[in-house]
């Protein structure tokens, strides 16, 4: 009785995941964030604008993640060393985590408890 348990459960597991590896894609597609790339960032200036307007909107829609301002802080701090290259690094991923925190806002609009 317990293998047969096992089995259609094995089974009932592999069909709601569509029965392909580890069943990542095919869960929810939908929910995936979908981050827009951009061109690459010239100067260090076009950096730390993208990332401030990214910072403000996710800050105006309540999501602003808490590693924002510390990227920038080091950020800073690389670009005063002489070390423009890792500072735009750090900015364009404060700016990605603007745009991150603001499709978990879209994503979490009507969040709260399935009944």
């Amino acid at each position: 009785m317990k293998k047969v348990l096992l089995i259609l459960s094995l089974a009932f597991g592999l069909s709601a995941c569509g029965g392909s590896g580890s069943g990542y894609k095919s869960m929810a597609p939908a929910t995936m964030a979908k981050v827009k790339v951009e061109a690459p960032v010239l100067s260090y200036a076009t950096a730390l604008k993208v990332a401030k307007s990214e910072q403000k909107k996710a800050k105006k829609v309540g999501m602003e993640w808490n590693t924002i301002r510390k990227l920038m802080k080091s950020a800073k701090k690389k670009a005063k060393a002489g070390n423009e290259k890792a500072a735009i690094k750090l900015l364009v991923t404060a700016a990605e985590h603007g745009r991150l925190g603001q499709q978990q806002a879209k994503d979490q609009v009507n969040a709260g408890p399935n009944f």
